[in-house]
């Protein structure tokens, strides 16, 4: 399906919305930079180590977040035509994924209701019914039964069996989101809340994936998530990957659970003497955490096009998770130059992740037992995106 990059505004013309929202936020940089300060919390956060280690406590959180709350499952352009479908595995329940003749996305458990086998085996595609390979079931993308075999041997006794079990879908500004458990409620509305403004802003209704990866890692899942919290670890953990580009100085600002977390380029103190008309505010990274588990990197815009990188976090068990990262490029790719610019930022974050992020997580998790009870893990006051996402996970757990 083709697509468009959104139009580089020229001299005269009005600048797209992503640009006057990096306007906005290079302002509060260059005040930090004038001060010489960044965003920082009240106070230090003292954490006790069992927030990572406890079973009974990940059992509750995965209940929580991962089967009663919206999860983006997809990008709409991953589901680009009436009949295109897509396997969500992630949350360990079966379900898939399909856009139907009217256009609308529609979720369902993965399970034959006849005798519960798995109805699509391939990872994606596009299809217009769904068959069962074990007797032959055959449904239609609402749900519906439409052929299934020797029905008279049933005698009337299945039409409580003839439509797939339903989960809640929504699409909402190129994302494709799902609750994990079959016929409950999906209040989209109010889990996105302030936020909902910030996804309709990035642009991800035209953002194709490009590049992509699955990476397991042996650590907690929030442990996991906290590495994309805070600038504190960029001079030392990173000092060869992004050497040169970042300064530690940072922008916060929350939106319920989600927030957005936005760190200067080192040309921030250049800025300082500039008019504002001179700064490159394309080059302001901004990455979003949408609560519970997905990061939206939207990465510094070249002439060539904006690349936003997504992870999401799924945890497997209390010591182990899984990080989707895809690489996609809003209005598609259009020029060998920017399928090249996206392979080497793709093959740079990868790195990154596996080497150095990650490379710690999984360093770290399994000597954190051996610490004594009740040991408290102070993340410090720059530490602000991590302190809010331990506060949330403590307050709807109430811990």
């Amino acid at each position: 399906m083709p697509a468009m990059k959104e139009p580089t505004a020229g001299a005269g013309d009005r600048d797209p919305p992503l640009r006057t929202l990096r306007r906005e936020l290079a302002r509060g940089a260059v005040e930090q930079a004038r001060s010489g300060g960044t965003a920082v919390a009240l106070g230090v956060l003292h954490e006790d180590v069992s927030f990572y280690l406890d079973a009974e406590a990940f059992a509750r959180e995965y209940q929580a977040f991962f089967r009663e709350m919206p999860l983006v499952a997809c990008l709409s352009t991953d589901l680009p035509e009436p009949g295109s479908y897509r396997i969500f595995d992630d949350t360990g329940v079966p379900i898939f994924i399909t856009r139907g003749k009217d256009g609308r996305v529609r979720a369902f458990l993965n399970i034959c209701p006849h005798r519960g086998a798995r109805l699509v085996r391939t990872e994606c595609g596009s299809a217009s019914r769904f068959t069962c390979r074990f007797h032959g079931w055959t449904f239609d993308a609402t749900g519906k039964a439409i052929g299934v075999p020797e029905e008279g041997q049933f005698c009337g006794g299945i039409e409580a069996q003839k439509h797939l079990v339903p989960c809640p879908a929504e699409e909402r500004h190129g994302l494709v989101f799902v609750q994990a458990t079959p016929c409950s409620i999906m209040d989209l509305d109010r889990h996105l809340g302030a936020f909902d403004r910030e996804l309709a802003i990035i642009g991800l209704g035209n953002a194709w994936r490009v590049r992509g990866d699955d990476l397991p890692v042996a650590a907690n899942w929030k442990y996991g998530l906290d590495t994309f919290f805070e600038t504190y670890h960029l001079n030392s953990l990173h000092r060869e990957t992004f050497k040169g580009l970042f300064s530690p100085i940072c922008v916060f600002e929350t939106f319920g659970r989600h927030h957005r977390y936005t760190f200067a380029p080192l040309a921030v103190h250049k800025w300082l003497d500039m008019p504002e008309s001179q700064w490159q505010v394309d080059l302001l990274p901004l990455q979003y955490f949408l609560f519970p588990n997905t990061i939206l990197s939207v990465g510094s815009t070249s002439p060539n096009g904006c690349v936003v990188n997504i992870h999401r976090i799924f945890p497997q068990s209390v010591g182990h998770f899984v990080s989707k990262m895809a690489y996609c490029a809003i209005g598609g790719v259009e020029s060998p130059e920017y399928r090249a610019e996206i392979d080497r930022a793709y093959e740079t974050a990868r790195a990154a992740l596996l080497n150095e992020d990650y490379s710690v997580a999984g360093e770290s998790h399994p000597g954190l037992p051996a610490l004594p009870p009740g040991t408290k893990l102070p993340v410090g006051r720059q530490e602000i995106g991590v302190q809010n996402f331990h506060r949330n996970v403590h307050e709807l757990m109430g811990t």
